[in-house]
């Protein structure tokens, strides 16, 4: 376990209570199995990379290699804000890592063959996860060994999507480089320009990096699929469609993902309940930026209120990924 100064008992107890299971000798990674999993085991609906992509939402691991890390305190995370913005010490092996992920993964899943709504077949299935979501909390390109660990997923013959603020646009480039590009790169678009980005991320610097990890998606779009994911909240970052569309043709990202910010967590508290946009709302937004970046609204998840943007014909086509 790292320092315990830094990292405290508390720390690690509060998040296991919360359905986390650490993973690796030095816990800076950790699993959760997330809603969409547990409810498609049950018979119930998929989550949206199910409907945008064909993701199994019932193979999908939820992955954080750091998560004690992350560069911002952004207004809108529903997730504890108190990182670490530099990464301190030991990185574990990749290897390592994923092996305790799919069995901490089995471990949270073990209870369902009891309950009668399981349907057998997602829930054996699950028991060999075929995705992984690099996204659950803190800021994985701060991950040192990260190129590593998407050649292992890839080795596995499983899938990765990979979610990042931007501000390491340096390690975006060793991904490129080491030939460990996930199967899917996020950069997170939640703000329009600089003084926007200063008050949704809670940080004076960064901006520039971000512009630069835009162009290097726009580099990359031939060799992994590229996606901009918008966290919309009413009063905070929900206008100016034309700045958002300046950002989008930057990138030429293949996908755009416009999703309304849930309250839950401790956002709530900082943004308040009616910052949370309808369904309605977030169809409204993502068609005015969909006329003004000339990409296409192809498809919609009502529960997760989030529409997807399409920058062509032929990525729509392609949208659904294949896999083993």
């Amino acid at each position: 376990m790292q320092d315990q100064q830094l990292f405290s008992q508390d720390y690690f107890s509060r998040l296991q209570k919360a359905g986390y299971a650490f993973v690796g000798p030095s816990k800076h990674s950790a699993i959760k199995a997330c809603l969409w999993c547990r409810k498609s085991i049950l018979g119930g609906e998929a989550c949206y990379k199910n409907k945008f992509y064909g993701i199994a939402s019932w193979r999908c691991l939820q992955l954080s290699v750091s998560m004690q890390f992350c560069d911002y305190k952004c207004v809108h995370c529903w997730r504890t804000n108190d990182f670490l913005k530099q990464w301190r010490g030991p990185a574990d092996d990749p290897k390592t890592v994923l092996d305790e992920a799919v069995q901490a993964q089995k471990k949270l899943l073990n209870g369902f063959p009891g309950n009668p709504k399981t349907d057998a077949g997602k829930w054996r299935e699950a028991q060999e996860p075929r995705h992984v979501a690099i996204s659950l909390m803190g800021e994985g390109t701060l991950y040192p060994r990260l190129p590593e660990l998407v050649r292992e997923i890839r080795a596995r013959k499983m899938t990765s999507f990979l979610v990042s603020n931007g501000a390491h646009p340096e390690m975006i480039g060793r991904l490129a480089e080491e030939d460990s590009l996930p199967t899917q790169l996020y950069l997170s678009l939640t703000f329009f320009d600089e003084k926007n980005f200063q008050k949704v991320c809670g940080s004076a610097t960064g901006w520039e990096a971000f512009l630069q990890s835009l162009d290097l998606m726009k580099k990359l779009r031939n060799r992994t699929r590229t996606v901009l994911r918008m966290t919309l909240a009413k009063g905070l970052n929900m206008e100016n469609a034309g700045g958002y569309a300046e950002l989008v043709s930057r990138a030429g990202a293949d996908y755009v993902e416009a999703k309304a910010w849930m309250a839950l967590g401790s956002s709530r508290k900082r943004l308040g309940v009616d910052a949370m946009p309808s369904h309605e709302e977030i169809t409204s937004f993502a068609g005015e930026l969909a006329s003004e970046c000339g990409y296409r609204a192809a498809d919609e998840h009502v529960p997760s209120r989030v529409v997807l943007l399409c920058r062509d014909g032929k990525t729509e086509a392609n949208r659904f990924i294949k896999t083993a």
